[in-house]
């Protein structure tokens, strides 16, 4: 808000600096015309004159001098006659109480091409002198802006007649003045005043819209600024300048440069007016079709350098003379359409009215006259002052549109924080009620658990109690069936039928008594392992030899060269014998259960091989978590606990237990256990080659 404000302050600044400046000029031009009722202004030799239109240009001076006075014609059409092709020759008979002696005579405006004077001289003859914008102005005697010839004119007792022919290809007529070299030098005076005091209005305002594109950082005040520059360029160049001061000794260039500012200017004048109109949206296709005009309108800057000047020049000042009515048709509806436009609208307004007046003028459609020699400069400085206060006015517009925008996100943005302060203290609310009920859940949790950790201790006490306690009577059971068997005295088959039964079943009571054990123990991370070095032989006949007594289906397949590996041998054994009791669990009675060892990279391999229905595969990782039983164990003894703790002890060992294979005939779940040795190769897991097959589901 400070600083828009501050911008609206330097406008204003701006503004008065302006004014201030344009008081200025109006004062030094007023003070350059003080004493205009004393002064001389000349003599105006347009009543004295006669027009004869050479449309070939080939008429000599004698042939024109020959010709009576009859064959000119006075002002009217003449003045207006087509002569870019051509020429005009121009009779003025001098007043016989015109001084003799020497005048000044300005003849024809700074960009006509040719102008050539034959003057009678004290002698009666007529002396040929040729200025214009062909000849250098370093050649000129007179220094000023316009052809200024110097006339030594005799005594009136003899007729004194001036013949003058002027060609141009693009200037028009303008009638020759009369001056005393005194009174040209004042009237030269306050000239170059008025001019200065214009161009520096025009500096200005070049100046303030730089000023504001660099503050602001608005494309548009840029644009301004070319085409202000445009327009003091064209002026400069048109009005003599140029060929006065940076292009003195080069007369083709400054024309060249003339004509080609003027086209420049022409094109940016229409693309630039459509721009601040702001036709693109409701207007596209005319909006694109006033950016193909103004190309070409600019593009006739090249083509200068290609075709004839008067030709181009022709084309292109008819081109924008149609499309004066369709740039008029948009003001007028963008005056109605856009009323936040109009000092815009008025400013371009102006500016086609003066453009206007001076395309007609050149093209030979209105007489050359002082209101319509000088229309494009006094409608173009008012053109320039109005479009600069519209854009400023546009800026004072943007600046208050941007303030209330401002000043109403700000209420936005106030409201917004109030509802969100408002939303965070209910969500503060919210979470402080949260935390509180978590923190007293948190308690009851910790309370809960620490009575589950105590009761957990307490019956895995109680488990590992009475699996001692159950081990004697379990071993006296055993002993005393084993020996009853073995009595010659009882041959019973059914007998002896009931004691291999009572066999088994101690069996399988102290192998689950012996897993319940070793799973407290591998639960307690305290009790360390008593890793000796072994033989897989010897793993392999411990585990077997509790079951082979009662099950002869058990197949084992050991190389004798095995490697040894380095372990705790009872939980090891303990491992091994799960995984078999599994595989004689699940398969049938009348199919074999394979043990299988081998070398496999870095580590032994057991495999178990037995021919179950299989592990669904959906159950293949779960049958390793505890307590967890597969989908066919139901209707057999066990407790979910046999594999899981398999694959802890062979984790535990540096190794792992894996289903290696798994289908409907079976399946492979292999131990594998780290090598003794250091430096062994690294573990390739594959399941057995041998076997094709999978394993059932175990618990």
């Amino acid at each position: 808000m400070r600083g828009n404000a501050n911008a609206k302050h330097l406008t204003l600044r701006l503004l008065t600096l302006l004014f201030a400046l344009l008081a200025w000029a109006a004062c030094a031009c007023a003070q350059a015309h003080a004493g205009d009722a004393q002064r001389d202004d000349g003599i105006d030799l347009a009543t004295h004159a006669r027009w004869l239109a050479d449309t070939d240009g080939a008429f000599s001076f004698e042939h024109v001098r020959a010709l009576p006075a009859s064959a000119f014609a006075r002002g009217g059409p003449l003045q207006r006659a087509a002569y870019r092709h051509g020429a005009v020759w121009i009779r003025i008979d001098l007043p016989k109480d015109l001084a003799a002696g020497t005048w000044w005579m300005v003849a024809g405006p700074p960009q006509m091409d040719s102008v050539r004077v034959y003057a009678p001289d004290r002698s009666g003859r007529h002396v040929r002198s040729e200025l214009g914008a062909r000849v250098a102005f370093a050649a000129r005697a007179v220094p000023f802006r316009k052809p200024v010839f110097v006339l030594d004119l005799p005594d009136g007792a003899a007729p004194r007649v001036l013949y003058l022919r002027m060609a141009s290809e693009t200037s028009t007529l303008a009638t020759p003045r009369l001056w005393r070299p005194d009174a040209f030098a004042a009237m030269a005076a306050r000239d170059y005043a008025t001019w200065g005091a214009y161009f520096g209005v025009l500096g200005l305002l070049v100046l303030l819209n730089l000023y504001f594109w660099i503050d602001l950082r608005r494309a548009l005040y840029l644009h301004c600024a070319v085409y202000l520059s445009l327009f003091l360029a064209l002026l400069w160049l048109l009005e003599g300048f140029g060929a006065q001061w940076p292009m003195a000794d080069a007369p083709a260039g400054a024309a060249y440069l003339t004509r080609a500012v003027s086209l420049l200017a022409m094109g940016y004048t229409l693309w630039f007016g459509v721009e601040l109109l702001e036709i693109r949206r409701r207007f596209p296709l005319t909006h694109a079709l006033a950016c193909v005009v103004a190309s070409v309108l600019a593009a006739g800057a090249l083509l200068l350098l290609f075709f004839r000047d008067d030709a181009v020049l022709e084309a292109m000042l008819t081109l924008r003379i149609l499309w004066q009515p369709v740039f008029v048709c948009l003001l007028m509806l963008q005056w109605r359409a856009r009323p936040e436009l109009r000092w815009i609208v008025a400013a371009f307004a102006l500016q086609v009215a003066g453009s206007s007046v001076a395309m007609a003028r050149n093209l030979g459609l209105l007489v050359a006259n002082g209101w319509t020699t000088h229309s494009l400069d006094v409608v173009g400085l008012v053109h320039m002052v109005v479009l600069s206060v519209a854009l400023m006015s546009r800026l004072r517009d943007s600046e208050r549109r941007a303030l209330e925008m401002s000043v109403r996100a700000e209420m936005r943005l106030d409201r917004k924080v109030a509802e969100r302060t408002a939303e965070l203290a209910s969500t503060n609310r919210r979470l402080e009620t949260e935390i509180a009920e978590r923190r007293a859940a948190q308690a009851e949790l910790d309370t809960a658990l620490r009575s589950e950790r105590a009761t957990l201790a307490t019956q895995r006490d109680f488990v590992a109690m009475v699996s001692h306690e159950f081990r004697t009577p379990l071993s006296i059971i055993k002993a005393v069936a084993q020996r009853l068997r073995s009595h010659a005295s009882l041959g019973d088959p059914d007998l002896q039928q009931r004691l291999a039964r009572l066999d088994r079943a101690t069996q399988r009571m102290t192998a689950m008594i012996e897993t319940y054990l070793a799973d407290d123990r591998m639960r307690r991370p305290e009790v360390a392992r008593a890793a000796t070095p072994f033989a897989p032989r010897t793993l392999i006949s411990a585990a077997t030899e509790l079951h082979a007594a009662m099950d002869a289906r058990l197949d084992v397949d050991e190389p004798a060269d095995l490697p040894g590996v380095r372990g705790d041998l009872p939980l090891l054994t303990i491992a091994l014998s799960n995984l078999i009791d599994n595989a004689l669990k699940y398969s049938p009675l009348d199919a074999r259960v394979r043990l299988h060892a081998r070398v496999a990279g870095a580590h032994v391999r057991i495999d178990v091989i037995d021919h179950g229905s299989g592990v669904p595969e959906a159950e293949r990782e779960r049958i390793f978590q505890r307590y967890v039983r597969g989908s066919d164990g139901s209707g057999r003894p066990g407790a979910g606990l046999g594999l899981h703790l398999a694959r802890e002890i062979a984790r535990r060992h540096g190794g792992d237990l894996v289903l290696a294979a798994s289908d409907a005939d079976g399946s492979t779940f292999s131990l594998l256990l780290p090598l003794a040795a250091e430096n062994a190769p690294a573990p390739a897991l594959s399941p057995d080659p041998a076997r094709e097959h999978g394993s059932a589901a175990h618990a």
